[in-house]
């Protein structure tokens, strides 16, 4: 399973994580930055602090493989 880890760093100096599952594939880096950007200038998260910054989006790729039941 594929999930986009959006990562911020709030004014306080703490990070902020979003988790988007199965994001669409061929997203391109200039849209999530574009994405990024508009999170950071609308302010539409509650968060313990304002959002000031971007940290790092990653897609993440994880394979479960069940054993057992």
């Amino acid at each position: 399973m594929l999930t986009l880890v959006l990562t911020f760093r709030l004014q306080n100096g703490k990070t902020f994580r979003i988790s988007i599952p199965d994001p669409k594939s061929n997203l391109t880096a200039s849209e999530v930055d574009n994405v990024m950007n508009l999170i950071i200038q609308k302010n539409i998260f509650a968060t313990s602090s304002p959002i000031v910054e971007k940290v790092s989006a990653r897609v993440v790729d994880r394979n479960v493989n069940t054993l057992v039941g």
